[in-house]
């Protein structure tokens, strides 16, 4: 049985950050995964490469490391 990805929800006025090397240090994303959790973080800081980027979670104020290839999607908010 395959997991599908949560599908964003609508009106919340992002996007796909599919490029994770355009994004800066305080810009605001939603990490949408396929194990079907989600969380508002600010992006700390990243490789120039964008390979790996590094998040806070928002409230909770946890330090995440996202590699790219990792099953999440990025939404720019």
């Amino acid at each position: 049985m395959s997991q599908q990805a949560p599908e964003k929800p609508k009106g919340r006025g992002g996007f796909p950050a599919r490029v994770w090397s355009t994004l800066q240090h305080g810009d605001h994303v939603e990490v949408w995964s396929t194990d079907s959790f989600s969380y508002a973080a600010c992006v700390d800081d990243r490789a120039d490469d964008g390979t790996f980027i590094w998040v806070v979670e928002d409230g909770m104020g946890s330090r995440h490391l996202l590699v790219r290839g990792d099953p999440v999607t990025l939404y720019s908010i």
